[in-house]
């Protein structure tokens, strides 16, 4: 809804400039709906198994899916956290995992967080005026969790009262953004387990008091003007048998159900995660993440696939690997681009890990549990893996050293001086083993690898590293100055039945290309009145359209328009009457800014000799030198002198083409008249003009 009002909006201002482009009154212009208030609403079911939910009635939830959104995501293990309340409820609440918000069991112990607030309390900081409330049947969440900043914390005294004090809140036309947790389908798993009938039935009961809550939003008063976003989720799974806290299939599951303007009707998708909640949330109200917050955590709208994502349709089932099951999981088919040396590996070994391979979280989390796998949280979909461990478990092989590079594709570089390198990492070490990543150059620069992160060779079996890198990458150059064409990244990594190395989302970008002035070069730095220079231009904007001018006094040699590359080439003519001397080729942009190269220009050369050059040899430069060059001055030389027109000149009135202007507005007389018929004809030198003036004078002085 709310994006349809923008669009709106967006088209009512490009009316509103048609129209006083076309002298319609404002006043007649078309008025927009006001955007949509956005509202949230998001809903806990705590302990209420994804799996499990498929074989329960669920009609609420289910329209919901249908309408918006459905992920899977899984939870971490061990050490990081258990699969217990405290962990998953404030990840869902901070958008970040529990190695930040510091909360690893149900006690709070030590947690982060005044760093890592929840989503509720950075609203208020945000938006004071919001209407915020958390309502939940388990006490830490309206008291520890979610921050005194929140409008109203209420505490229910069960499920019935919890959905009741959110029906009454959901009502009041000032309420804006809600958190509600449901606790009882937890109670019936711990008593029965997810697989048992009391558990679906729980499940069923949860669905109803979500309806009551949907019902609510949609009975409001002003619904139909706001931007409603509603989620459902859980903290944790449960065991068929009853309880978790463990690191199995079903424990570790949970979801994102998400229905609001953003979410196609039907959509799944396998890259979300709960760390997405708060961030999808913030962002639905408008509030801008802040980098400092150092969320986890991103909008759902924000998320962009990567290379690996690409692979999913060619997943496939284990060939040695149990844990996983029939589930299709993995691949060593590089994606596009891509490429896998696998030079230095032995044969044998685990296929599925021969080498860097690609999996999802279910596939590769499964393979053998309580390992540090399950910890490997950042990673999204599809995702690069190098296990020495796994691929060391089979025999036979040809050797024990693991020994793999996955190679990047070449990015293009665009002449700044440093790149932005980042990939999520997740390194666990249990020595020997090593893991570099290279950045390479193109074959052409002759430029060598340069390192830019190489981690631990030895420890215990832990995750050292669990996190987004991110490297700044100061490009070397040649001998000559000069920067690589292209960077490649190579990720090596090497163990003797050691641990693994996961990586994902590995994005490349680099600052904007520094600005290539504008340059002029000329096909000639001198060129005579009357001729013609080439002026080449590069470093101008793709069809950027220009002026040219010649000066000292300014004068137009016309326009020129710049290619798709910012560059042009044009023959520019001179004008004849320019004075011999030293110019400025100016070329003039539409900012006002110009770009100039200096131009010398000679006197014009004529065919022959050169006029003016000989006073007696062109006609009119010296008016005493040639009786009856000007009239008037040899009164007796020429007839009808009185009338100041010779016999064979044109009547007065008469047209015969543009007549020649004098000084002292005369008609031209007959001498003059042939000269100048003499200067245009083609091939013609001056001596020729000359000599028939000189001619034609004789032949009338004889009449």
């Amino acid at each position: 809804m709310r994006k349809h009002a923008i669009a709106a909006a967006v088209g009512a201002v490009a009316l509103g400039v048609t129209g006083v482009c076309a002298g319609i009154a404002p006043a007649a212009q078309a008025t927009t709906e006001p955007a949509a208030a956005p509202k949230t609403l998001v809903i806990g079911v705590d302990g209420a198994a994804f799996d499990a939910m498929a074989g329960a009635a669920m009609p609420n939830v289910q329209a919901l899916q249908a309408g918006g959104l459905t992920a899977a995501s899984n939870l971490p293990g061990n050490p990081m956290a258990p699969t217990v309340y405290g962990p998953g409820w404030s990840t869902i609440a901070t958008g970040v995992w529990p190695d930040k918000h510091g909360v690893s069991d149900n006690n709070f112990t030590a947690p982060m967080f005044a760093q890592y607030p929840d989503y509720l309390s950075r609203i208020e900081a945000a938006a004071p005026a919001r209407g915020t409330a958390v309502i939940g049947t388990w006490g830490p969440i309206s008291t520890t969790i979610f921050g005194s900043g929140v409008d109203l914390r209420v505490q229910g005294a069960g499920d019935v009262d919890t959905t009741a004090r959110a029906v009454a809140e959901l009502q009041r036309p000032e309420t804006d953004d809600v958190f509600v947790h449901l606790d009882e389908v937890d109670g019936d798993g711990h008593a029965s387990g997810s697989s048992s009938a009391a558990y679906r039935d729980a499940l069923a009961v949860a669905d109803a008091q979500i309806g009551q809550m949907v019902a609510a939003v949609q009975a409001r008063a002003g619904y139909a003007a706001e931007d409603w976003l509603i989620l459902v989720t859980s903290d944790h799974g449960h065991t068929p048998g009853g309880g978790h806290g463990g690191a199995t299939k079903l424990e570790r599951k949970t979801y994102v159900i998400a229905q609001g303007a953003e979410f196609a009707p039907g959509t799944v998708r396998h890259d979300v995660r709960i760390s997405d909640i708060a961030p999808t949330v913030l962002a639905h109200t408008g509030i801008a993440r802040d980098a400092a917050w150092e969320l986890d955590g991103a909008a759902v709208t924000d998320l962009v696939a990567d290379d690996f994502d690409a692979l999913r349709p060619q997943l496939r089932t284990a060939v040695n690997e149990t844990g996983p099951g029939q589930l299709l999981g993995w691949t060593d088919v590089a994606p596009a681009g891509w490429e896998i040396d696998n030079s230095r590996m032995p044969t044998g070994g685990a296929p599925e890990f021969r080498g860097w391979t690609f999996m999802t979280d279910d596939f590769f989390s499964n393979v053998e549990l309580g390992q540090h796998r399950e910890n490997n949280v950042r990673s999204r979909d599809v995702f690069a893996v190098a296990d020495s461990d796994e691929w060391a478990d089979v025999s036979p092989r040809g050797g024990n050293t693991f020994d793999s590079t996955l190679v990047s594709p070449a990015y293009e570089l665009n002449g700044a001086a440093t790149a932005d390198v980042s990939f999520v990492s997740d390194y666990a070490v249990d020595g020997p083993q090593g893991a570099t990543v290279w950045a390479t150059f193109d074959e052409e620069s002759g430029l060598p690898r340069q390192k830019l992160v190489e981690y631990q060779a030895d420890g215990t079996r832990e995750n050292p590293v669990n996190a987004i890198e991110r490297v700044a990458v100061e490009l070397p150059r040649t001998a000559a100055g000069a920067l690589p064409r292209t960077i490649s990244l190579q990720f090596s990594y090497s163990g003797n039945n050691s641990a693994f190395w996961v990586i994902d989302q590995v994005r490349f970008s680099q600052p904007d290309a520094p600005a290539v002035p504008a340059t002029l070069t000329l096909s000639a730095p001198a060129v005579a009145a009357g001729g013609a220079v080439t002026v080449t231009g590069t470093g101008f904007a793709a069809g950027e359209s220009l002026a040219v001018e010649l000066r000292s006094t300014p004068r137009s040699l016309g326009a020129l328009t710049a290619d798709a590359s910012g560059a042009f080439a044009q023959e520019l003519q001179i004008p004849a009457d320019t004075a011999a001397g030293e110019h400025t080729l100016a070329v003039l942009r539409a900012d006002g800014a110009e770009v100039t190269h200096a131009l010398t220009v000679t006197a014009a050369v004529g065919p022959g000799t050169d006029p003016g050059t000989d006073p007696g040899t062109d006609p009119g430069t010296d008016p005493g030198t040639d009786p009856g060059t000007t009239p008037g001055t040899d009164g007796g030389t020429a007839p009808d002198v009185e009338s100041g027109q010779h016999p064979d000149a044109t009547p007065a009135g008469a047209t015969n083409g543009a007549k020649l202007a004098v000084t002292g507005g005369d008609p031209a007389p007959v001498a003059l008249l042939w000269s100048a018929l003499a200067a245009v004809l083609v091939g013609a030198g001056t001596v020729l003009a000359v000599r028939l003036r000189r001619h034609r004078v004789a032949a009338s002085r004889t009449e």
